[in-house]
């Protein structure tokens, strides 16, 4: 593994293991009778992808966009013009579920707007580890 890619892994890892946490919370009886831990996990894993997607744009992307490699360059500008997506989708979860009082009152809506927002993340990220990493690391 490319060294400088190692914290990114690992990120990826920690956003996996907090979208399978709060994904096993997800079930309609916990969404119904316990929406303030819900919204405590919502919160807790969009606070990492927020973390995660802005090291991503201040540091990764700028640099992947400036190497001489063209297949990278050309992996790292599909990827990145993607950021906007997740981002949107993002902030939109974020300000609508704000509240457990929200989530209590349309438990159901909560369950699909995070099993969305969570196939947004996995996609994401399996399209960074699958096909932009790899270049980074034969590079």
């Amino acid at each position: 593994m490319d060294a400088s890619l190692a914290p990114y892994h690992h990120r990826h890892q920690e956003l996996l293991r907090l979208a399978r946490e709060h994904e096993a919370r997800l079930a309609p009886t916990l969404v119904r009778d316990h929406p303030d831990q819900c919204l405590a996990g919502a919160q807790r894993l969009a606070a990492s992808i927020k973390a995660h997607l802005s090291m991503e744009n201040a540091v990764l992307y700028p640099a992947l966009l400036g190497v001489t490699d063209a297949d990278i360059q050309a992996a790292a500008r599909g990827l990145e013009a993607g950021l906007a997506d997740l981002k949107s989708r993002l902030r939109a979860f974020s300000h609508h579920w704000a509240s457990a009082e929200t989530i209590h009152l349309a438990p159901d809506a909560f369950i699909s707007a995070s099993h969305d927002l969570l196939q947004v993340l996995r996609q994401r990220i399996d399209l960074e580890e699958t096909r932009l990493f790899p270049l980074v690391e034969r590079a």
